[in-house]
């Protein structure tokens, strides 16, 4: 027998604004330390990203080894 709340359409487990001022101080505290960690993280990933991709377009081509052939203007048949 369905209960309230669990159909796939009807999502009750999310705090709102109403529970969220209805909730203990304590889950309060534990709440937003959840959102600034969020925050935090989803900051630092976004930062690393774009540094990455900052650093690739800086670099042109990177050289792997100094032991490749160099490129040759034009292939010659034998």
């Amino acid at each position: 027998m369905l209960e309230h709340g669990d159909d796939a359409g009807q999502c009750s487990n999310g705090l709102t604004a109403q529970r969220y001022r209805a909730a203990l101080p304590g889950d309060r505290v534990v709440y937003r330390s959840w959102i600034v960690g969020l925050l935090v993280s989803y900051s630092a990933l976004l930062f690393v990203v774009g540094a990455a991709s900052y650093l690739v377009e800086q670099g042109g081509r990177t050289q792997v080894t100094r032991l490749s052939s160099p490129p040759t203007g034009s292939h010659q048949p034998y």
